[in-house]
C-alpha cells in the first residue's frame, strides 16, 4: 500500500524524506487489528499515512471520508472500515 501511493500520505500528501533518498511513511489499519476491534490485514482496509495522521486516527481525532483521501485504482478502500472508524473509534478514545 505504501509503494502504490508512493510513501505520500493519503490525508495531506505529503510524505519524510530520508536521508539517503528513500522515502517515509505508516500503514494504518483503518479497522484496527486485535481483540477489541477484529479488524482483518487487508489491504482495503490499510491506509498509507504519515506519522502525524496515523497518530491523529489511532486515537480518534480525525474523521475519515472516501472522498477527502487521496486515491488509487490500483489501491481500494472499503467503506465498511471507513464507516467503522467514524463511528468505533473517532471521538470515542
Amino acid at each position: 500500500v505504501k509503494r502504490l501511493h508512493k510513501f505520500r500520505c493519503q490525508v495531506c500528501g505529503q510524505y519524510i524524506e530520508l536521508t539517503d533518498g528513500s522515502r517515509y511513511a505508516e500503514a494504518h489499519h483503518i479497522q484496527p487489528l486485535g481483540r477489541d476491534h477484529n479488524g482483518p490485514d487487508v489491504e482495503g482496509n490499510i491506509l498509507c499515512l504519515c506519522p502525524n495522521h496515523h497518530a491523529e486516527c489511532d486515537y480518534g481525532t480525525i474523521r475519515l471520508s472516501l472522498k477527502n483521501l487521496r486515491l488509487s485504482d490500483h489501491h481500494l478502500v472499503d467503506p465498511l472500515f471507513i464507516k467503522y472508524h467514524n463511528k468505533e473509534i473517532f471521538g470515542n478514545i
